[in-house]
């Protein structure tokens, strides 16, 4: 499947400045992009905008992005949402956790333009 034109993303990020930014990196793409900062946040969003991918940071305060996706996942399956780790945990170990809470993908920080562009692309190849 083709990605979708615009497709709407979500990016979730305790840091405002990383979670904005992002955000607006991806709506110079042509996609809808918007941004949290409260993890807290995530599932009543994630309902009410219905995105199709999720970029999600894993340190947070109160509810880890692991726990996170894992929550997600009993709701919504991978062809529904789309979850991407963006963190700074590069270890293969935190790859592997990402992997077993339900993410797609796992990208350590600072992502490139192009990474970006292309992981949001292989989100819809195989769906």
């Amino acid at each position: 499947m083709p990605l979708p034109t615009p497709c709407r993303v979500l990016v979730v990020d305790d840091h405002p400045d990383s979670a904005e930014s992002l955000a607006r990196l991806i709506q110079t793409f042509g996609h809808d992009a918007r941004f949290l900062t409260n993890a807290a946040l995530v599932e009543d969003v994630v309902a009410a905008f219905e995105p199709h991918v999720l970029l999600l940071d894993i340190a947070m305060p109160r509810i880890d992005g692991w726990t996170l996706a894992r929550t997600l996942r009993q709701s919504y399956t991978s062809d529904a949402l789309k979850i991407v780790a963006i963190t700074a945990f590069d270890a293969a170990d935190a790859h592997i956790s990402s992997r077993k809470s339900g993410f797609d993908a796992h990208v350590a920080k600072p992502i490139d333009d192009r990474l970006l562009e292309k992981i949001l692309e292989q989100c819809f190849s195989g769906a």
